[in-house]
């Protein structure tokens, strides 16, 4: 009886052991839209920023350019902080990496924002 006992132990062990291995993994969540965007000092460049998980590499880029940024988390403060060309009212996306782990892309339009919303909600309408 033991030995039986035993090998049914065993089974029962590896099976919980490796089941963690065969389940899927959660797919990263989109990053939020960016919360800041600044026109800056020179015609068609803009500061945008907004939240990203902890140690992403996160892509900010203008649809209707073709321009972009990249920049990584490495203060893992969950905080992100581009400067790209883009004119008023451009289609952007900002998507994040965290490891080989993608995350779908956010879309947003590139227009002077705070945290608070649009400063002209009918600039790009």
């Amino acid at each position: 009886m033991a030995p039986r006992f035993f090998a049914r132990l065993v089974s029962a062990a590896c099976l919980m052991l490796f089941s963690g291995c065969l389940s899927p993994t959660l797919p990263l969540p989109p990053p939020e839209p960016p919360d800041t965007i600044t026109a800056e000092a020179t015609p068609g460049t803009w500061l945008i920023s907004g939240n990203c998980l902890k140690g992403a590499m996160v892509t900010v880029f203008d649809e209707d350019l073709g321009k972009g940024a990249v920049v990584e988390d490495r203060d893992l403060d969950g905080r992100y902080e581009v400067v790209i060309q883009a004119n008023l009212c451009d289609l952007g996306w900002v998507e994040q990496r965290v490891g080989t782990d993608e995350a779908a892309r956010t879309t947003f339009v590139i227009q002077d924002r705070t945290p608070s919303g649009p400063l002209d909600p009918l600039a790009c309408k």
